[in-house]
């Protein structure tokens, strides 16, 4: 008995249905419409994603912002900084059923005014470390979100200069010499 009689479809009468070569061919001709189709789908989901560009935020100190504010307006932003003392002003809004606030945030000297209506988190008073997401319109920063870090239990009491001086640390790293 020959190979092929074990590796081919036989029809009843016992004949072999098709030939290696024909049924390779049939496989082959779909080949370039799946590649085809395969490349359209990853290209279009890449173009999908550069195009819609509300999903990307920037994460930017203060001081960052303010150096070139026409290059972030209306840009989504986490903005990070610290809660001027004194700067928390709050109000209801009757008609949204809402209480708004209006600060100031500000890092390395630089300041900038915030504006947030909804409930803010416990941690969210003066000289608080806040990371607020939303967007710069030039002036005021508008802000969906706010993130207030809870003070740390090792902090001691009364040490203002303390927060002044890691407010800009990151500008120094770089530049210390010990």
């Amino acid at each position: 008995m020959s190979n092929t009689s074990d590796t081919l479809p036989r029809s009843a009468e016992g004949a072999a249905t098709e030939s290696p070569p024909l049924r390779m061919a049939k496989r082959g001709r779909h080949r370039p419409l799946l590649i085809g189709l395969s490349l359209a789908v990853v290209i279009g989901g890449l173009g999908f994603l550069m195009a819609d560009s509300a999903g990307f935020e920037y994460y930017k100190h203060v001081d960052e912002v303010l150096k070139e504010p026409a290059a972030w307006k209306d840009k989504r932003l986490q903005l990070h900084g610290f809660v001027v003392p004194g700067s928390i002003l709050k109000r209801i809004d009757r008609d949204r059923q809402k209480i708004e606030y209006k600060f100031r945030t500000e890092n390395c000297g630089s300041v900038v005014e915030a504006r947030f209506a909804g409930v803010v988190p416990d941690t969210f008073k003066d000289g608080a470390e806040v990371v607020l997401k939303g967007t710069f319109d030039g002036k005021t920063f508008h802000t969906q979100e706010v993130m207030a870090k809870c003070p740390s239990k090792y902090a001691q009491a009364g040490e203002q200069q303390s927060q002044m001086i890691t407010r800009c640390a990151r500008d120094r790293k770089a530049t210390r010499v010990d």
